[in-house]
């Protein structure tokens, strides 16, 4: 038998184990400080739930190791998503609808919220006065922060101000489970063509007005004006008891928005450098690139469409 690593992440990494007979994942969640959930029972029960509905274009978790943080599953044959064409986004929004649908049933009641659930405006704008609390000075930062985010974030929270102030959670007959942190990011596209989704660790339940927000704005995806109108379209089918959908989609998204940008900025957390001037040049210019995404993400909250 041999292993050899295949694939880092920031919350885990995956080595890929030749035996004999097969090719398996073994995946390695090592624990991260401050983060208190158990990754590797998340996605283990979720890939147990979606494979026992019948979705297939999951992997098959195959057995687990709790003391070691190691689960064992199918192994994957397929590269990284390149460009994808109409037929890969009604691909990855019927995975979605699907889920959406096994939501309904029994077998779902067992699963908890989803990492950084956002069942009201209220927890979005908390979740990003959180973020913003984690920053380590860094003047660059700041001027972003001063000039582009602030009035992105005052102009966001004037459209929600009465929504805002009452705070309500979404009613538990409109939550469904998710496939957070989902899309061709991660996703492999096997040789025959199909698609298989991976990294199953933020499951659970939220708003699906969340999970389309973040589909479609998330940094590594590229779409177009068009494929937002697909996705969001499709998806607002996908919940018809849910009438809400759209009007609330068009009034949470510039705070999702908002929110990607500060994600984008992790690497200026407290937890994540060191004051400005223990920085080394090349540090300064990774910076710059992570801020020139989020001023990107700041433009799209400023938006009236998901395009």
């Amino acid at each position: 038998m041999t292993m050899v690593p295949a694939g880092v992440g920031a919350n885990s990494h995956v080595l890929r184990v030749r035996t004999p007979t097969r090719t398996l994942g073994l995946k390695c969640y090592p624990h991260r400080p401050g983060d208190p959930r158990d990754r590797l029972d998340v996605e283990w029960r979720a890939l147990r739930f979606l494979r026992g509905i019948g979705l297939e274009a999951v992997p098959e978790a195959l057995g687990r190791d709790d003391a070691n943080r190691l689960m064992l599953m199918e192994w994957i044959e397929g590269q990284l998503m390149g460009a994808h064409s109409p037929a890969d986004i009604d691909a990855a929004v019927r995975f979605i609808a699907d889920v959406f649908q096994a939501s309904t049933t029994a077998h779902a009641a067992g699963f908890t919220l989803a990492s950084e659930a956002c069942l009201s405006v209220a927890q979005i704008n908390r979740q990003i006065e959180t973020r913003l609390a984690a920053f380590a000075p860094h003047p660059m930062l700041q001027a972003f922060l001063d000039n582009t985010f602030l009035p992105a974030l005052a102009t966001a929270r004037s459209r929600i101000a009465p929504e805002l102030g009452r705070g309500r959670d979404l009613p538990v007959s409109l939550r469904r489970l998710i496939p957070a942190d989902f899309g061709f990011h991660n996703a492999l596209r096997q040789p025959d063509g199909r698609l298989r989704f991976v990294d199953f660790d933020y499951f659970g339940w939220d708003d699906p007005v969340k999970m389309t927000a973040d589909f479609v704005l998330h940094p590594a995806m590229s779409l177009g004006a068009a494929d937002k109108r697909s996705i969001v379209t499709q998806l607002a089918a996908a919940v018809p008891e849910d009438t809400a959908f759209l009007d609330r989609l068009a009034v949470h998204k510039p705070l999702y928005a908002l929110r990607w940008a500060l994600i984008l900025l992790n690497p200026f957390r407290f937890d994540r450098m060191d004051v400005a001037e223990q920085c080394e040049p090349g540090d300064e210019q990774r910076l710059r690139r992570q801020i020139e995404m989020a001023e990107r993400m700041c433009a799209h909250s400023l938006k009236d469409d998901m395009g």
